[in-house]
């Protein structure tokens, strides 16, 4: 994968996470070395962890996304009107701060 520019390259409490821009992928988010996301096809995987048990429930109301870090579970889980309320539990403070 041909790195464009490395966008942060830090060490959180758990983990090795680097954020860079490709040139086929846009930006890339890796964890210890192994990409976990990927501009280009996240929406793949964010879209059917959120939609599909959405659509099953009848009228959900609070949704809990555990280990969301990236955000793109709870940026489609907000777009269920009948939800309202969300929680995204990360365990890595480094996640949180690149989702500001």
């Amino acid at each position: 994968m041909q790195v464009e520019e490395v966008l942060f390259d830090g060490q959180s409490k758990y983990q090795h996470v680097q954020v860079f821009r490709s040139k086929a992928f846009g930006t890339v988010l890796a964890l210890d070395g192994s990409i976990q996301v990927s501009e280009a096809d996240e929406f793949a995987y964010q879209e059917m962890i959120a939609h599909l048990p959405l659509c099953a429930h009848p009228h959900p109301k609070k949704v809990l996304v555990i280990g969301g870090g990236d955000g793109g579970v709870l940026r489609e889980v907000v777009k269920h009107d009948s939800v309202e309320k969300v929680i995204l539990c990360e365990i890595d403070e480094v996640h949180a701060l690149l989702l500001v």
